[in-house]
């Protein structure tokens, strides 16, 4: 063999070499898990499914989270949010839009303790993927 067919051989060894590396690091990436949450679900107070309202996710570490809107005991978070470890809040729901009346809107008032994250005791732990909660919350603390 001669010194320009080494080179060729060279040079498709490490060009081979190079594919399978790159192969092997789009496999890797391609298996790796999500790593944020889909989350949504039912939310029940003492045992009925909440009307209207927002649900408050908030992180047990850094206070960052979500909201989603509750209808009929079910919410469904808009925007994925990072897994960990969440408190729980519920509060009214936003005021009517400009095309509804204030009659088209049910006015609820949660539990002084359910409406802030801190004081609701209500936790849930949110891993990657999807998550679907069913949640009951009391009205007594």
């Amino acid at each position: 063999m001669g010194k320009s067919d080494q080179m060729k051989c060279q040079f498709f060894t490490r060009l081979t070499v190079a594919i399978l590396c790159l192969f092997s690091i789009g496999m890797v990436g391609c298996s790796e898990a999500p790593t944020v949450a889909e989350v949504d679900g039912r939310i029940a107070l003492d045992g009925s499914p909440v009307s209207t309202g927002v649900i408050l996710l908030q992180d047990d570490v850094n206070g960052t989270g979500g909201s989603a809107v509750v209808e009929n005991g079910s919410f469904t978070f808009s925007t994925p949010i990072p897994p960990g470890n969440y408190a729980v809040a519920l509060q009214s729901p936003p005021p009517p839009a400009p095309h509804e009346t204030a009659s088209q809107r049910v006015s609820v008032k949660f539990p002084r303790h359910l409406t802030e994250a801190a004081t609701s005791g209500v936790k849930v732990e949110i891993t990657p993927g999807k998550n679907s909660l069913k949640l009951d919350v009391k009205s007594k603390k």
